[in-house]
């Protein structure tokens, strides 16, 4: 039987949708994955095939699986990622696999922001950035002058993690030091601080094509660090604006040598210019599938499984509706006794969603990346204002019970 393997999903979101979608569209979904939890809630995981368990996610493991499903008779059709930091493993196994074309190289220097500055050093969308390297020494490096504000991040952050804005020398050195703590064999990225509006561009790569699915605007709230709480959909970006935004994408594109792949940006307008925050190679995780469903009927990931399969994607809009999806964050500490609010928000008018990811006896905390956001509510609107009043109207019913730690 034809087979889709999957290496890593989250338990929702846009990684779970692609098995879902792999299993409307016939085939025999395989789920590779080095959590045991997932293993413990199987029965929860009715849209995946076969779920095997791994003690150790590399090449030379999951080839050697592969050839034991095809040993069982599984036809495997595609080898498929959604999931950080393995999509160009499972794009590379799937074109070794599948004879496929997916663009392996260009998704590799996404998953390392440094390469990625580097391929772009002299694109006009690329900020002022310098890189620490593992074998610079942090007292010297200290002793040269930089200018502030700016970014610290690891060169493989995802989800804002370790990613920081700092102000002075000081704060720079003290955010440098927590990175190395957790990465001390990755370089960092200092770049200058972008002042302006910040977007995320879903695009599909198909034979060169590009194609633009999607542009959120995204509400971003500093506590700790930086966690986007809102989208809101552009359906009016202004002809301008959006030339010059598909031609910057368009020279990215171009300069990492994309072919077939999917991908998302996150770029910032600032000084009537597009600048580049960064890329990655998929769509992005969370509600982002479903969003994109809602606003234009079109389900992403499935297209980009057709598109990894050789098939021509249908990007096609069957129609435009204004959607806003709001993040919800928690601002202490502590178990979950209860979340209340949950019904009467998805009976609020324009609601299309609503989900609360931690259940009772979870611990949650204040956000330091994008895991520590814990539900959403998605809600559509006759203008981009109404969406959003809808969605933040509905998220103020749900109500979390904690047991303080």
């Amino acid at each position: 039987m034809n087979a889709i393997v999957f290496i890593e999903t989250t338990k929702s979101g846009s990684s779970r949708e692609a098995i879902k979608a792999a299993e409307s569209l016939g085939y025999l979904t395989v789920l590779m994955t080095g959590r045991t939890n997932f293993m413990k809630q199987r029965k929860e995981f009715s849209d995946v095939s076969q779920m095997i368990y791994l003690e150790e996610i590399s090449e030379e493991v999951i080839r050697g699986e592969i050839e034991q499903l095809q040993r069982q008779g599984k036809i495997i059709k595609a080898i498929l990622s959604f999931v950080d930091p393995f999509v160009s493993m499972a794009a590379k196994l799937m074109n070794e696999t599948c004879n496929s074309a997916i663009s392996v190289e260009a998704l590799e220097k996404m998953e390392d922001k440094a390469t990625t500055r580097r391929v772009l050093d002299k694109n006009t969308a690329t900020p002022k950035y310098n890189v620490f390297k593992t074998t610079d020494n942090l007292n010297e490096y200290m002793k040269k002058s930089f200018n502030f504000p700016k970014i610290v991040k690891s060169a493989v952050s995802k989800a804002s993690k370790n990613v920081y804005l700092v102000e002075s020398k000081f704060e720079m050195e003290k955010a440098m030091k927590r990175v190395l703590k957790n990465y001390p064999l990755q370089k960092i990225i200092l770049e200058e601080y972008l002042d302006g509006p910040q977007y995320l561009v879903e695009v599909l790569v198909c034979n060169g094509k590009i194609n633009i699915v999607a542009i959120f605007k995204q509400e971003i709230t500093k506590e700790i660090t930086f966690i986007v709480t809102g989208y809101e959909l552009q359906l009016n970006l202004t002809e301008e604006r959006f030339k010059k935004l598909y031609q910057a994408v368009e020279s990215i594109l171009k300069d990492l040598k994309v072919m077939n792949a999917a991908c998302h940006l996150e770029i910032r307008y600032v000084n009537e210019n597009w600048k580049l925050i960064e890329i990655n190679p998929r769509i992005s995780g969370g509600a982002m599938n479903r969003m994109i469903k809602e606003a234009y009927g079109i389900n992403l990931v499935e297209e980009t499984i057709k598109l990894y399969l050789g098939y021509e994607p249908d990007l096609k809009r069957k129609y435009e509706n204004h959607i806003y999806t709001h993040y919800i964050t928690i601002g202490s500490y502590g178990y979950v006794l209860k979340i209340t609010g949950r019904n009467k928000a998805t009976h609020l008018p324009g609601v299309r969603e609503v989900y609360i990811k931690p259940r009772k006896g979870a611990i949650v905390t204040p956000p330091r990346s994008m895991g520590h956001r814990y539900g959403y509510v998605i809600a559509s609107g006759a203008s981009r204002a109404e969406a959003k009043k809808n969605a933040v109207n509905a998220a103020r019913n749900i109500k979390f019970y904690l047991d303080p730690i």
